[in-house]
C-alpha cells in the first residue's frame, strides 16, 4: 500500500495530483510545485527500502551528484525532501523534471527502428553520459525504459540511483551495489566487486544501440543466471547486419560491447562519432508554469531559432586585443569617409545617405571588423555591438547556441547570462570593469574546461568588437 495520495501537500509545496509509474524501488507522481509554479515528478522510495538509514543517506548523496547534472538530454533533478507518515516511518523522494513523451522500450515494441534514427538517439544519449561522466557520475542502468522519446529528442531518466564514480564511493564493491541494474544492459566487470565505471554505462549504451537497430539484445541474456553464463562462456555477439547501416558504426557498435573495459570507446568518442550536437538535433524545451491545477504537458514548445555562431578562433590575449586595435582603426576610417562624403545635410539627419563601400544597407557603424569575414543571407555575423544592451543580447544568443548544442551546461550558460545583464548597470565608470571582468570570466571557465574552446573564442571576440567600437565599455546603455 502506497503511502502517498492524491493532494498530499509534501513540505508545503509539492502537491501530488496522480501516479504515473510504480516499480519494485520507487513510485512516480505527477504534483505541482506551488512555489515555482511548474509541474513536477515526485519519485518516492518504496517504503519497505526506506526504512534502512544508510539507503537514505545513500539516494540524498546521489541525488546531490544527480543535481550537478544539467545537459537537454538529462531529467534535470530540482529537490530532495523526506517525508515523515503518521507512523514515524521517512519516506525519502527526488522532484525531477516532469517529462511527457514514451519510453524507448513502449517504442521497440513495435519493432527496431530505421538505423538513422537509432543512430541519432543513440548519439544523444552518449551526449548526455558524457556530460554525467566528466563530474564523475555513472548511470548504471541504462536500457530503452529509462530513455524517454521526447518533442525535443532523447531524455535519460533516472540518475537518482547514480553512484559517483572512483574507489572511494562508500557502496564500491558491496553486494548491495552490485546487482543494481538490468541483466541484459549489464556490463561483465561488474560482476566483480569495485567501484562504479564509465565504460559500463558504454557497454549498456552498446546493448541498447544494438537492440535499437535489431529488435534483440545482443547476447540471449534475460536473467541473472544468464548473465552468470555468459559470464562464464563469453560467447561472441553476432555482427550486425542492417541494410544500409555504415560499416564504421557497426564497429562501433560492437566495440562497445567488448568484453575489456579498455577497449571501449568513451561515451565522448561516441557522441562526437555519432553526430549528437549536429544542428539536427532539436533545441531544449522550455517548461510551462502551472496556473491552475490543470496543468498543461511539460514540453509544449521549442526554444527559438539558435543563432549561428561566429567562426572559432583562438582565444589568447594577445591576438584579441590586435583584433580589436585594428577594428577601432578601421571604424574611425570609415566615421571619417561618412562625415566627408554626408557632410553636415540638414535634410538627412539620420545619415541614411550613400557611403563608400558595398551597398549592405548598414551604418558604419554595423560594418563588419576586419577580424570576422563579411557574409551574406541568414547566416551573416550580426553587426558588432555598440551599446552594452546590444551586446548582452547578442551574447545571450551566442550562449543559447551553445547550450541547445549540448556544450555547456546550463549552470554555466545562467552564471554567463546573468553577468551580461548587469553590464549596462550602475555608473559609467564601472561599467568598463565589468566588462573586463566579463573577459577574465571567460578565460576562466574556458581554462577549467567548463566552457569549449568555440564558445569561449566567439563570446571573446564580441567583448573586442565592443571595446574597439566603445573604448571599453563607456556608454550609457
Amino acid at each position: 500500500m502506497s503511502p502517498f495520495t492524491p493532494s498530499l501537500r509534501l513540505h508545503d509545496r509539492y502537491v501530488l495530483r496522480e501516479r504515473i509509474g510504480l516499480g519494485g524501488m520507487s513510485e512516480v507522481w505527477r504534483a505541482d510545485d506551488e512555489v515555482l509554479h511548474r509541474p513536477v515528478a515526485v519519485k518516492a522510495l518504496a517504503t519497505q527500502l526506506a526504512a534502512d538509514p544508510q539507503l537514505r543517506a545513500t539516494i540524498q548523496r546521489e541525488a546531490r551528484a544527480a543535481a550537478r547534472l544539467t545537459h537537454p538530454h538529462v531529467t534535470q533533478v530540482y529537490d530532495y525532501g523526506e517525508a515523515t507518515l503518521p507512523d514515524g516511518s521517512v519516506v525519502p523522494y527526488l522532484v525531477m523534471e516532469l517529462v511527457e513523451g514514451r519510453t524507448l522500450a513502449d517504442r521497440l515494441t513495435g519493432g527496431p527502428l530505421a538505423w538513422p534514427e537509432a543512430v541519432r538517439l543513440a548519439g544523444q544519449i552518449a551526449a548526455a553520459l558524457a556530460a554525467a561522466h566528466r563530474i564523475g557520475v555513472v548511470h548504471r542502468d541504462i536500457k530503452p525504459g529509462n530513455v524517454m522519446l521526447t518533442e525535443t529528442g532523447a531524455k535519460v531518466l533516472d540518475f537518482g540511483i547514480a553512484t559517483l564514480a572512483g574507489p572511494r564511493h562508500p557502496l564500491a564493491g558491496q553486494t548491495g551495489e552490485l546487482l543494481m541494474g538490468t541483466p541484459a544492459y549489464f556490463a561483465p566487470e561488474r560482476m566483480t566487486p569495485g567501484p562504479a565505471n564509465p565504460a559500463s554505462d558504454v557497454y549498456a549504451l552498446g546493448a541498447l544501440l544494438y537492440r535499437t537497430l535489431t529488435g534483440h539484445a545482443p547476447l540471449p541474456v534475460q536473467t541473472w543466471d544468464d548473465v552468470l553464463d555468459v559470464q562464464a562462456h563469453r560467447p561472441p555477439v553476432p555482427p550486425l547486419r542492417i541494410p544500409g547501416l555504415p560499416a564504421d558504426v557497426a564497429e562501433l557498435t560492437l566495440a562497445c560491447l567488448a568484453v575489456d573495459p579498455a577497449r571501449r570507446p568513451t561515451a565522448a568518442q561516441l557522441a562526437t562519432r555519432l553526430g549528437a550536437g549536429q544542428p539536427a538535433d532539436p533545441p531544449t524545451a522550455i517548461l510551462p508554469t502551472v496556473a491552475r491545477p490543470e496543468h498543461p504537458p511539460t514540453l509544449i514548445e521549442r526554444a527559438p531559432r539558435p543563432v549561428p555562431l561566429p567562426p572559432a578562433r583562438p582565444a589568447t590575449r594577445s591576438n584579441r586585443l590586435i583584433g580589436a586595435l585594428v577594428a577601432a582603426g578601421v571604424v574611425l576610417l570609415l566615421a571619417l569617409v561618412g562625415t566627408l562624403l554626408l557632410g553636415d545635410n540638414p535634410d538627412n539627419p539620420t545619415g541614411t545617405g550613400p557611403v563608400a563601400g558595398p551597398s549592405t544597407g548598414t551604418t558604419p557603424a554595423e560594418e563588419p571588423t576586419p577580424s570576422e569575414p563579411a557574409t551574406s543571407g541568414p547566416a551573416s555575423t550580426p553587426p558588432a555591438p555598440v551599446t552594452l544592451r546590444q551586446l548582452a543580447a547578442q551574447f545571450g544568443e551566442v550562449v543559447d547556441q551553445a547550450v541547445a548544442d549540448g556544450r555547456i551546461d546550463r549552470k554555466t550558460a545562467n552564471d554567463l547570462r546573468e553577468k551580461a545583464a548587469e553590464l549596462d548597470r550602475g555608473k559609467p565608470r564601472d561599467r568598463a570593469k565589468r566588462v573586463e571582468d566579463l573577459r577574465e570570466r571567460i578565460g576562466d571557465l574556458a581554462d577549467d574546461g567548463k566552457l569549449d574552446e568555440a564558445t569561449a573564442g566567439a563570446l571573446q571576440d564580441l567583448l573586442d568588437a565592443y571595446a574597439g567600437l566603445r573604448g571599453g565599455g563607456r556608454d550609457e546603455g
